[in-house]
């Protein structure tokens, strides 16, 4: 084959996979009322979030009702894994996936972390309310610099002691400690 067709073939080729990134996954909708806000739970290291009709399971949270995505933050060498029902999928850094349910988004993208660990960035809607999930901990004096480091993100979840900690960003409160991650920190749609 001709070097032009040897190009054209791969530029084909780099486009078909571009569209199948591209195209997003759908989602069964639930049958039941979509309540409008949402709620993240601790639950030892991992988290509980819900929100518009989802639930997702952080970190090998566990959850009465059937998760919507299982994500497990970066190990070493390993990147942050999702998981809807059979399908499995790695999100190197960079990479991002976007899911449809019903009539709500939710674009889940990996981006450089501390300590050259991946971070999940998960975007709800159409940049709704934004949740960044950091694999590696971060120190309290440096719990400032997250919303810099992540600019739009409403919620950090970040690994402390063995446990999940939220910290509302750009909101001026401090992270929730405590009896307090007992109770799931509600939160509404953010205007932009």
């Amino acid at each position: 084959m001709g070097k032009a067709v040897m190009a054209a073939l791969a530029v084909l080729a780099w486009w078909a996979c571009l569209a199948a990134q591209a195209a997003p996954l759908r989602l069964p909708a639930s049958k039941e009322p979509v309540a409008q806000g949402g709620a993240v739970t601790a639950a030892a290291r991992g988290a509980l979030i819900r929100y518009r009709g989802w639930l997702l399971a952080v970190d090998g949270a566990v959850s009465e009702e059937r998760p919507d995505v299982l994500l497990t933050s970066a190990d070493a060498g390993q990147a942050p894994q999702l998981r809807i029902g059979a399908t499995r999928r790695s999100l190197p850094l960079w990479s991002a996936v976007e899911l449809v349910k019903g009539s709500t988004r939710l674009r889940i993208t990996a981006l450089p972390g501390p300590e050259d660990m991946p971070a999940l960035l998960l975007d709800f809607g159409d940049a709704d309310y934004r949740i960044v999930i950091p694999a590696a901990p971060i120190e309290r004096q440096a719990y400032p610099l997250l919303a810099q480091r992540f600019p739009g993100a409403d919620l950090a979840l970040l690994p402390q002691d063995g446990r999940r900690v939220m910290l509302p960003l750009g909101s001026g409160r401090g992270p929730v400690f405590g009896a307090e991650q007992a109770v799931p920190y509600r939160f509404a749609k953010v205007k932009r």
